[in-house]
């Protein structure tokens, strides 16, 4: 056992630990959407919220460990292709994460003032969040698998693994995008269809 094995080690679970908070945050996204009332939410969002703060500090383990990882290389190894793919995704990730982070918690005191205004035990009102954060989360998973895909492949070429993370945005975008589309059509309930 060396210091780069152990270094790899933390690397990979640090890649466990974002795996496991980026499945807690997306069930506590989807039940505090479907929370029947105040408290649930906010039970919900906090979840979400706590889970949240491993995110930045699996992007630092991540640059602590792969740099130190990297040291044992030749010099030109920090303008390979999958290196600088790399460090563009944690500085994507870490934007997103502070941008959704701030958007969380101007929501999460937005529950609590009408929680307390109106009662814990009443139902919130449905709320439609800006398709900006609907998107981003999917996104960062996107960019997350890119750069994955970029450290197993190595690839030489900066444009090209640019190009992977440019294919990890994209994809995700697109397809929430295109379900989000489908869901604003119109629904024609049974009453509509008698007029």
């Amino acid at each position: 056992m060396d210091r780069y094995h152990i270094a790899l080690f933390l690397h990979i679970v640090a890649v466990i630990v974002a795996s496991s908070a980026t499945a807690v945050t997306k069930l506590a996204a989807g039940r505090r959407a479907r929370a029947r009332t105040f408290r649930e939410a906010i039970d919900w969002h906090n979840v979400l919220s706590s889970t949240s703060k491993l995110f930045p500090v699996c992007l630092a383990i991540f640059v602590v460990t792969g740099s130190y990882m990297l040291s044992f290389g030749q010099g030109h190894v920090w303008t390979s292709g999958y290196v600088v793919a790399g460090l563009v995704g944690v500085a994507l990730l870490l934007a997103s994460g502070t941008f959704l982070g701030i958007k969380g918690k101007a929501l999460g005191d937005v529950l609590e003032k009408m929680a307390a205004a109106k009662g814990a035990e009443q139902a919130p009102p449905p709320m439609v969040p800006p398709v900006l954060m609907i998107v981003l989360p999917v996104i960062n998973t996107g960019i997350a698998l890119a750069v994955v895909f970029d450290m197993v492949t190595k690839p030489a070429s900066v444009v090209v693994a640019l190009g992977i993370v440019a294919v990890g945005i994209a994809i995700p975008a697109a397809m929430v995008l295109r379900r989000r589309g489908g869901d604003a059509a119109p629904v024609r309930t049974s009453a509509a269809r008698g007029r």
